[in-house]
């Protein structure tokens, strides 16, 4: 009998190792029960879209909490102070309405006339969030505003969940950490710099294709992603890369991961 059962749960083990490990960690389920099948499910995705959803609503309600009053105080605009009523405010309609006209080349209502491309790239020409804007007429884009930092916050919620899911045990701890990632005071303070939250929606994805290859070899989405943050933000990007550095040597030490030398000339 005790060679039977070592038998069968050789067998359970080979043939099915992600449902041999449930039943290991949770010696309540049964083999032959639902219950097993519906968490092998919840491992493979099924059961975790309502939380990337959970996260995304969890950022978006939380800044919208935050932003609707000073809307509604200011009669559908929010302002702020500084460089965000001076330069971001009008930046973004003036080159929502530049690429609207076709005008991509020079701008003479910057300065004595400037690069457009050159000039905005840093800005917001590389966002998405920008391009959200060009199918509304241009009066509308001061009104716009206040809901795309809502959707950036959200969004931020949303990309660090995507990463710090695979380190905790639950994904409501990943959404309490994601939330403290994008209100997080950097987040908060530099609100009146707002092209500065493009870098923090994008920055847990950098890392999360990071953890990609470095688990899996998936080193298209790597490079996807280095081309993304480069692309949103030439500026940041370039910190991005230090952190990313300092992020791969750390887990490195600590003895997280373990790479070849032909993987690691093929990052």
């Amino acid at each position: 009998m005790q060679g039977g059962k070592k038998q069968k749960r050789h067998r359970l083990d080979k043939t099915c190792p992600k449902l041999y490990g449930i039943i290991a960690q949770n010696k309540s389920v049964k083999p032959t029960g639902g219950g097993a099948v519906t968490r092998l499910e919840n491992l493979q995705g099924g059961g975790e879209l309502r939380y990337y959803r959970k996260a995304l609503l969890s950022g978006l309600i939380l800044s919208l909490l935050f932003f609707l009053p000073f809307i509604l105080f200011d009669n559908g605009y929010f302002l702020f102070y500084g460089d965000y009523n001076v330069q971001q405010v009008p930046f973004y309609q003036m080159c929502h309405d530049a690429v609207r006209s076709g005008n991509w080349g020079w701008s003479p209502t910057t300065d004595l006339g400037a690069n457009f491309i050159g000039s905005y790239t840093f800005y917001l020409l590389g966002s998405p969030f920008f391009w959200l804007t060009i199918p509304f007429p241009s009066w509308m884009v001061p009104h716009l505003m206040g809901p795309l930092l809502i959707l950036k916050f959200g969004c931020a919620t949303l990309t660090s969940y995507i990463w710090l899911r695979r380190y905790v045990r639950h994904p409501d701890y990943a959404i309490v950490g994601a939330l403290l990632y994008a209100f997080s005071g950097f987040s908060i303070y530099n609100i009146f710099f707002n092209h500065f939250h493009e870098a923090i929606v994008f920055f847990p994805l950098l890392l999360w294709s990071l953890d990609e290859y470095m688990y899996h070899r998936r080193r298209v989405v790597f490079a996807v992603m280095v081309f993304v943050c480069c692309t949103v933000n030439y500026y940041f990007f370039a910190g991005q890369v230090v952190f990313l550095l300092l992020y791969w040597i750390i887990r490195m030490l600590s003895g997280s991961w373990d790479i070849s030398l032909r993987d690691f000339l093929l990052m």
